[in-house]
C-alpha cells in the first residue's frame, strides 16, 4: 500500500474532523489552542484550515527537522524546551519525513503534570511517524494520525450526519486509547492497524452497546 493512499490529501476535511474531536471534549472551541510543528506542505495546509476555523487562530512553527532539534543540545535541554513550547496547547500536530520521535511518554507525562491533567491531543502527520504510539496509553492523552481523522470524517459523510456528531463506535475516546495500547504491544504496522480498525468498525456498526463493552473488556486484558 502506498503512502499516498494511507495519508489523506484533504486538509479541510482533516481539520474539520480534528476540530470535531476537540469539540466533543471541550465543547466551546473559542479558547482551544492548537500548534502545528512541521515543514511538510500537506501538514501546513491543514494548519491554514485551523486558522480559518478558530477565532483564536493556530500557532504554526514552520522549521526544518534538523533546525528544530538543534543537535548540539543535550536531550534534557531539548526536552525542556519542547515541553515549554507545547504545554499551553490543547492539540499538537507534528509532521516531518523522519523516523525520529519528537514526543514520547516522558514528555507527555511532564506536560500533563504542568497542565494539571487537562487533556491534550496529538496528531501525527509524520512519515512514518514522529510520535511514540504508546502515549495513547496515558490517561488524558489522545493520539490520532491522518488515517484516523479521515475515517472519522468519512463516517460522518456515510451516515449523512448533518450535525457532525462524533461517531460513537471506533472514535469513542476510551476505546481509541485501548486500541492504541493494543497496537503498541503487538507492534502493528500501519497497514495492519488500518485493517484491524476497519474490521472493528464493521463489527460496531450494529450499534449494540454490549458488543462495545465486551470489546473494551477484551482489550483491557492486554
Amino acid at each position: 500500500m502506498s503512502l499516498n493512499k494511507i495519508f489523506s490529501s484533504k486538509p479541510k476535511q482533516i481539520a474539520q474532523a480534528a476540530l470535531q474531536v476537540l469539540s466533543n471534549v471541550y465543547g466551546d472551541l473559542e479558547n482551544v489552542k492548537i500548534i502545528v510543528i512541521s515543514d511538510m506542505q500537506s501538514t501546513l495546509n491543514i494548519a491554514e484550515n485551523f486558522k480559518q476555523s478558530l477565532s483564536g487562530g493556530c500557532c504554526i512553527l514552520e522549521e526544518s527537522f534538523d533546525k528544530f532539534l538543534k543537535t548540539n543540545e543535550d536531550n534534557l535541554v531539548k526536552n525542556k524546551k519542547f515541553i515549554d513550547l507545547i504545554k499551553d496547547f490543547d492539540m499538537v500536530m507534528i509532521g516531518y519525513k523522519s523516523q525520529l520521535k519528537l514526543v514520547d511518554s516522558v514528555i507527555v507525562r511532564n506536560v500533563l503534570k504542568i497542565r494539571k491533567k487537562k487533556p491534550i491531543f496529538f496528531i501525527d502527520c509524520g512519515i512514518p511517524g514522529n510520535i511514540c504510539v504508546d502515549i495513547g496509553e496515558i490517561n488524558n492523552c489522545y493520539l490520532f494520525d491522518l488515517n484516523d481523522l479521515e475515517q472519522l470524517y468519512t463516517s460522518w459523510i456515510q451516515k449523512n450526519d448533518l450535525n457532525h456528531e462524533v461517531y460513537e463506535g471506533l472514535f469513542d475516546l476510551e476505546l481509541k486509547a485501548l486500541l492504541n495500547s493494543f497496537f503498541s504491544k503487538f507492534k502493528f504496522n500501519l497497514e495492519q492497524k488500518m485493517m484491524f480498525e476497519k474490521k472493528i468498525k464493521l463489527m460496531l456498526s450494529s450499534k449494540k452497546n454490549d458488543i462495545k463493552l465486551i470489546l473494551k473488556n477484551f482489550l483491557k486484558n492486554f
